[in-house]
């Protein structure tokens, strides 16, 4: 007979026994099979359903957090928009209070040559032709 093998629920299984066939080695047979495989695999691996439902978690979080950063940048947009337009009317105001004031220098030049030149040519007339 040959030597006898010994698994890991301790039975003994004779060499050369094929495993597919022998109801003994089934995984966790016969045990409580919520400790995740038994021995120093209690808290390294994870079922697949756990790993389908951390991974949904994990994809919900990032959804959750998807939609934060697209509100936030949302909200910056808004504010960097509402600030353009702050800028913009400053620059709008600005400017029309330059061609206002533009507008009044010229009327004071205009009218400081006119009262200029009209005096001066009322002079060369009399000047030239009054003598």
């Amino acid at each position: 007979m040959a030597t006898p093998l010994h698994s890991s629920n301790d039975n003994n299984v004779p060499a050369n026994t094929p495993i597919e066939n022998d109801e003994r080695v089934l995984y966790n047979k016969g045990r409580n099979s919520s400790d995740g495989g038994g021995g120093n695999m209690n808290n390294d691996y994870v079922t697949h359903p756990e790993l389908k439902l951390s991974e949904e978690q994990t994809q919900h979080k990032l959804d959750n957090l998807d939609n934060k950063i697209t509100q936030v940048d949302n909200k910056i947009d808004y504010k960097f928009d509402e600030l353009d337009k702050k800028i913009d009317s400053k620059f709008d105001l600005l400017n029309s209070k330059l061609d206002a004031q533009n507008k009044l220098i010229w009327w004071i030049i205009r009218l400081l040559t006119a009262g200029v030149v009209l005096p001066a040519i009322a002079y060369f007339v009399k000047t030239i032709f009054l003598k």
